[in-house]
């Protein structure tokens, strides 16, 4: 009997803390883009808690790059609660002129405790790495 009450016991917290674990938010990305009409620049998009418990506190930092391939100041860019499966948009102002971007980000759950964060895009950016540094080089160059 101590036995099987043993094994139940060690069940039920199993189940419990499963449970636990599979609530978890998730911050992703989905879209973005640099904007600009020669007087202001920002960089917009769309997020979302992709997870199924909520995003209390994350950032999102935009570093702007000039023609030349010169990193700018990054601005960081707080964002709020995100509940599960809720969309969001986003618009980070920009101060200084850029002619592409680079976007990082974070996210914390209710404990602050971080959790994953991701760009849907990134694999596409990350295939264009070669060609771009290609293109900064010949920028430096003339």
């Amino acid at each position: 009997m101590k036995k099987l009450c043993l094994h139940g016991v060690v069940a039920i917290t199993a189940l419990y803390l499963s449970g636990q674990a599979w609530a978890t938010p998730e911050l992703l990305v989905k879209f973005h883009m640099g904007i600009g009409n020669g007087t202001t620049q920002e960089v917009g998009g769309t997020l979302v808690n992709s997870g199924d418990a909520p995003i209390t506190r994350g950032y999102l930092v935009v570093t702007p790059i000039d023609a030349q391939c010169h990193p700018g100041a990054s601005v960081l860019y707080p964002i709020g609660p995100v509940p599960p499966g809720e969309e969001q948009p986003f618009l980070v102002p920009v101060t200084e002129r850029f002619s592409s971007y680079r976007l990082q980000m974070g996210a914390f759950d209710e404990q602050g405790f971080a959790v994953s964060a991701k760009d849907a895009n990134q694999a596409i950016l990350d295939g264009r790495v070669n060609e771009d540094r290609e293109k900064c080089n010949a920028a430096r160059s003339h």
